[in-house]
């Protein structure tokens, strides 16, 4: 995929804050920190990449790591609403560094700093998009139309800490949600497709907003 040059520069800027946010930590981390951290990363999680829509249809993914969390979250909402079918697109990404990873390093920096606190220095991008402003929103929305779904089975090979796909679809009324963890599978690849198409739209958005 090309890369503009405000992209580029996006991404060095975001990776090099993360960087000096992870090399900050005032003390080394413990296992102490770490044990905060399990505790209040889902809270996290479930705020900065929700998957919880109630306007219209909608198809929403979300993406990390499990355990080690080594891996920037990200998560993509696309939504068929209910203004005449008004269609667009909503792309979060973890900036940096993984989000796990960020609220490690901002714990160990400052423990007496509680989550409240600690979350308006995470660094977390939103982008929302029109299908008109990227039309990718609508390819993709009908590409996931399109999916044969292979329900997930128990005797699946699952790596020590794969990397978990939750999916959320809300359609006609109908409500599902599946955890996929099988990279070849056909949901794990529209959704990192579906990344990959909405990331190439920022610039452009990015440009029209004055960015």
């Amino acid at each position: 995929m090309k890369i503009s040059t405000a992209k580029f520069a996006t991404l060095l800027a975001t990776m090099l804050a993360g960087l000096a946010l992870v090399a900050s930590s005032a003390r080394p981390q413990s296992a102490d920190d770490r044990s905060w951290t399990d505790k209040h990363f889902t809270a996290a999680f479930d705020e900065f990449f929700p998957i919880e829509h109630a306007e219209g249809d909608f198809i929403a993914v979300r993406v990390h790591r499990d355990g080690v969390n080594d891996v920037p979250e990200f998560s993509v909402v696309l939504e068929d609403t209910e203004k005449p079918r008004v269609i667009r697109g909503i792309l979060r990404e973890a900036q940096g560094a993984p989000l796990y990873q960020q609220l490690l390093a901002l714990h160990a920096k400052d423990p007496s700093r509680p989550y409240e606190q600690l979350k308006q220095d995470l660094k977390i991008q939103e982008w929302k998009f029109s299908a008109a402003q990227c039309p990718a929103v609508a390819t993709q929305l009908q590409a996931f139309n399109n999916i044969q779904f292979v329900r997930p089975r128990d005797d699946d090979a699952e790596e020590e800490h794969p990397i978990l796909y939750q999916f959320h679809e809300s359609v006609g009324g109908g409500d599902s949600e599946v955890m996929e963890f099988v990279e070849s599978r056909a949901f794990p690849k529209w959704a990192n497709e579906t990344r990959k198409a909405l990331d190439a739209c920022v610039g452009s958005v990015s440009r029209a907003n004055g960015k």
